[in-house]
């Protein structure tokens, strides 16, 4: 006889000759040696990286990326069944976040693809879900980490956020200066539609000091 101390964030799956594969729960079991298979699965939170994939964007630009899957085993007897390797269905979801990914860049030009990665989460999370369903695991999330695109193209993409940031710089003082002038040509009507208050900004000024106050004869 064998043993086997299964963790309380485990599961085991035992295979044994001509019996249907079972989940054992944690604690200590034993079962017969002879023609036997246990394999143990870890239920925690784990990570699975996905590195330098080399794809092509809709404009056929090509492009690096690298990605992280967060995911957890919820159903050992399905991961394990799911494929004939050691680590169950790893492969099986690793296979899926490179089909995903290849399918999310392969639909968006390379200016898409810039402007997109921020959000990428949330259809690659849902695209990797919905083809591993039947594997046993849940998908908390698929991160874009890294993405490289050609030098020549970064290059290009620094030049054009340049642009646009010394665009919005001149529309800002262009508005400003706009305001100003509106201002003042308020003012001008203002004061040209009202003798009282210009006589009272001229004593002001005159008061003030500091400048010059220059009047016609025809004010005085």
């Amino acid at each position: 006889m064998a043993r086997v101390t299964v963790q309380t964030f485990e599961r085991a799956v035992l295979h044994q000759r001509g019996a249907q594969a079972r989940v054992l729960e944690p604690g200590r079991h034993r079962y017969r040696r002879l023609g036997s298979a246990v394999h143990v699965v870890d239920l925690r939170p784990a990570l699975l990286k996905v590195s330098g994939q080399e794809l092509l964007t809709s404009d056929g630009v090509g492009v690096k990326a690298s990605l992280a899957v967060r995911f957890r085993v919820e159903d050992a007897l399905a991961w394990v069944m799911s494929s004939d390797a050691d680590d169950g269905g790893r492969e099986q979801l690793h296979l899926a976040t490179q089909l995903a990914v290849r399918s999310f860049v392969g639909g968006l030009t390379a200016e898409e693809l810039l402007g997109a990665r921020a959000g990428s989460g949330a259809p690659l999370t849902a695209a990797v879900t919905s083809a591993v369903a039947g594997l046993g695991v849940v998908v908390e999330a698929v991160d874009l980490r890294d993405l490289s695109f050609p030098g020549e193209l970064r290059g290009v993409f620094a030049r054009a956020a340049i642009a646009r940031q010394e665009g919005a710089a001149a529309l800002e003082r262009a508005r400003a200066e706009t305001a100003a002038l509106r201002s003042l040509a308020n003012a001008a009507r203002l004061l040209d539609s009202t003798p009282g208050l210009r006589e009272l900004r001229t004593l002001q000024a005159v008061e003030s000091g500091g400048g010059t106050v220059v009047l016609k004869a025809s004010d005085v």
